[in-house]
């Protein structure tokens, strides 16, 4: 379960078997946002996705549900100082994206005989503007761009994380 805070005294929990906390590859470990795109990264290294646009017709309906209710109201009482919060459930499932693609060993990382052979994983996760940057076990750095829910939905698009080596242009 992944929470998340739009506004003063509504958070909502993100419920999705993706997100569960019952495996590896459901227990996040790391959360990083953008504008909109938000992403998890969970201890198997997997990495979702959800976008607020994707949602947002779920949370403001539960809001206005909220809302009917003076008592469930996201307002400051008269004379008071404290927001009341009152918790949403938005049940929707991420996208998990494409597992990472054959990597390079790199020479001077450091790495024990027993580190080099465990499999590589994502254990660290950057956002920026409709893509996510991340560092492998292994001090890979990749790159996956288009992270728009248009582009991702529509049909023949296909999402590859990009391997940015010493050699390639800054990102």
């Amino acid at each position: 379960m992944v929470w998340t805070f739009l506004s003063w005294g509504r958070p909502f929990r993100l419920v999705s078997p993706l997100l569960d906390c019952l495996s590896p590859e459901t227990t996040p470990i790391q959360i990083e946002c953008d504008i909109i795109l938000s992403a998890a990264l969970t201890r198997s290294g997997d990495v979702c996705v959800w976008w607020l646009n994707t949602i947002e017709g779920q949370y403001r309906a539960a809001v206005e549900e909220l809302d009917k209710d003076e008592s469930t109201k996201a307002i400051v009482p008269e004379g008071g100082m404290v927001i009341p919060c009152h918790t949403l459930e938005i049940h929707e499932d991420p996208i998990k994206l494409p597992a990472l693609p054959d990597l390079p060993a790199l020479p001077g990382t450091g790495l024990s005989g027993e580190e080099c052979w465990k499999e590589t994983k994502l254990i660290k996760i950057a956002a920026l503007t409709s893509c996510l940057i991340g560092l492998t076990n292994k001090g890979h750095v990749l790159k996956i761009d288009s992270l728009d829910p248009e582009y991702i939905l529509a049909q023949d698009n296909i999402l590859v994380w990009k391997y940015v080596s010493k050699s390639a242009q800054m990102i």
